[in-house]
This record gives structure tokens, C-alpha cells and sequence, in this order.
């Protein structure tokens, strides 16, 4: 993708360089898991991490592309994720298993399920890039998902295991984030159990498609 305004000015060479980057996103980062992403500014962002507003924009020319820079490694994290649960599997075990690794490889995790990563998501609409961005990120979601299908010898027409793939998609996303944002430890507890048992009834192949 040929990027037109989001792109990084300048790619750290050397370590000094590259811990300054690391400082940036991870300051942003912690800045979206307190707020919206549209209430944040660079100017913030750079007094928070104790750096001049010349030294961020050295790296990044606006706030759009710190946002890009950590949704791309957001994105890849998810993707590597599932690759390592969709590993675990060789379409003999039992469906709930399935759905469990899934949820669980995305959840555990607040370096890649927290309050920030989805007040990033929101932030997704802001520039034509991150659009882009999102929309690639969902076409390699899907096609993990209806490998995930195959691989469970799930043979329902390629038109609608696409479809349920999409619901499949959005429903995990739905239930990550609710448990990104639940609050107390109980509640959290409460929440993934919920949302385990959620995502068990979307990944059960057999049951949606004999509903068709």
C-alpha cells in the first residue's frame, strides 16, 4: 500500500533512535487506554513522554501516524495470534476448544486486548489509510477464519462460509472489546465466561449451517 499522509518521516537506525519510537507509541498508547483518541495531540503526547515536539515529528509527522504505526503492529499481533491457535488444531478436536483458543489468544493479553487498542479502532475513520488499513486487516481475518473452517471439514458453500466468516469477525471483535472494558476483576471474570460462551455458538458450523 502506497501510503499519502500517514507514512513515518524517518525510520530509527540507531538504538537511541529506535527507544524513542518504542517511547512514543507505548505514551500514546497509554494516553488512549485514558480517553478518545480526538482529545489527544502530539504536543500531549511528547510532554507526556518528557521528549520535544522536534524530536517526535523527526519520526512522525502527525498524530495520525503514530496511530498508524501502532495499529499496523496491532493488526499483525492479532494475525500472528491466531496463527499460533490455528496451529494448535487439526480439525479432529472438539469445536468449543476452537472458539476457546481463539478468545483466549486475543484476551489474555493487554499488550494486544486493552481500553486503548480499541479507542484506537474508533480512531480507524480519521485518514483514508487507516481505512485502507483496517479493511486488508479484516481480509486476512477472514481468510484465517474460513481456514479455520476448512480445516474442520466444514463444507458449506464458499458464498455463505465468506458471510459467516464476517459474522464470526465481528462477534469476536464485540466480545474482545466488551472484555478489554470490563471493570472490576469479578466483572472481568464474569465477561470472558459470557463471551466464551458466545463465540462457542458462532463457531459451531454445524448448528449455524442447519439453520439455513
Amino acid at each position: 500500500m502506497e501510503l499519502r499522509t500517514v507514512s513515518r518521516r524517518k525510520i530509527a537506525q540507531q538504538e537511541r533512535s529506535k527507544a524513542k519510537v518504542e517511547l512514543i507509541l507505548k505514551t500514546t498508547l497509554e494516553m488512549l487506554n485514558e480517553g478518545p483518541a480526538d482529545q489527544i495531540t502530539t504536543n500531549e503526547i511528547a510532554k507526556r513522554a518528557n521528549i520535544s515536539i522536534g524530536s517526535l515529528y523527526q519520526f512522525f509527522p502527525k498524530k495520525d501516524s503514530i496511530f498508524y504505526e501502532l495499529y499496523s503492529r496491532w493488526l499483525q499481533d492479532t494475525l500472528d495470534r491466531l496463527d499460533e491457535a490455528g496451529a494448535q488444531f487439526s480439525g479432529t478436536e472438539n469445536l468449543n476448544d476452537l472458539s476457546d483458543a481463539v478468545f483466549d489468544c486475543l484476551s489474555k493479553d493487554d499488550a494486544i486486548n486493552s481500553k486503548g487498542h480499541w479507542q484506537l479502532l474508533r480512531a480507524m475513520g480519521s485518514t483514508e489509510e487507516l481505512v485502507e488499513l483496517e479493511a486488508e486487516h479484516q481480509k486476512e481475518v477472514f481468510q484465517r477464519i474460513l481456514s479455520f473452517q476448512e480445516k474442520f471439514g466444514r463444507k458449506i458453500p464458499r458464498e455463505q462460509a465468506e458471510a459467516l466468516a464476517i459474522l464470526q469477525h465481528h462477534v469476536t471483535v464485540g466480545c474482545l472489546a466488551a472484555a478489554a472494558q470490563a471493570g472490576a476483576e469479578h466483572d472481568q471474570t464474569a465477561m470472558k465466561i459470557w463471551c466464551r460462551n458466545v463465540m462457542r455458538t458462532i463457531y459451531d458450523f454445524d448448528r449455524l449451517k442447519d439453520q439455513v
